[in-house]
């Protein structure tokens, strides 16, 4: 077939609009309920909702249960005073900056192995499956995240939504100028080769979420 005779029975592409990103309208439902009966069933504590006064003491009594005394956060987790209170308390914060000398980087990064303790915030949370975004950058650690056996997660209550969906339609840019967007949920978990889970052995054994007003 020549290609002028070829081009008379292919179908033909018109442009038109985009249709968008169809997002499905659920209806009115509790996202604070609902978050934290999905937290739970991944194995994570929520806390609150509670005003932001009170949310140093639960992060105090969370890392004093757990007997943290060394800690990663973020600069601002999202409670504001909340380093020095915990300093005052004894619980040391552990810096995220890693040397570039082979030697120093290579101590620095073994002293992570007693640290007990992560402080991060939580830029929005996904109440059908109880998890959190964390976008890393400058002054936000990634590894206050991953390396210590308890995380706590500071999280306002405005900034609950349905799911995955609408947070990816209402925030299209929200991969773009930082340097790491995880989606967690609920602490980690693997699975051996009986398939028996376990808690814990690439990540923190324990997720809090305070929710805050």
């Amino acid at each position: 077939m020549k290609l002028d005779e070829l081009l008379t029975v292919l179908p033909v592409s018109v442009p038109g609009p985009s249709p968008g990103l169809l997002v499905p309208d659920l209806g009115h439902t509790d996202l604070v309920g609902l978050f934290a009966e999905r937290l739970r069933e991944v194995d994570g504590t929520d806390h609150g909702p509670m005003p932001l006064s009170a949310a140093g003491d639960i992060v105090l009594s969370i890392f004093a249960e757990a007997g943290v005394d060394r800690y990663l956060g973020w600069d601002d987790p999202g409670v504001p005073g909340i380093h020095d209170r915990l300093a005052r308390a004894g619980i040391r914060r552990t810096e995220a900056w890693v040397p570039k000398e082979p030697a120093s980087r290579m101590a620095h990064q073994s002293a992570y192995a007693t640290v007990a303790g992560g402080l991060t915030g939580a830029d929005f949370g996904l109440a059908e499956s109880g998890s959190i975004v964390l976008r890393s950058g400058a002054g936000r650690a990634r590894l206050a995240s991953i390396v210590p056996l308890v995380h706590i997660a500071i999280l306002p209550v405005r900034r609950l939504v349905r799911s995955l969906v609408h947070y990816a339609a209402d925030h299209p840019a929200a991969p773009t100028g930082l340097s790491n967007l995880v989606v967690v949920t609920g602490p980690s978990r693997t699975g051996d080769i009986e398939q028996q889970l376990n808690l814990g052995v690439h990540g923190p054994r324990h997720l809090h979420v305070v929710l805050v007003n």
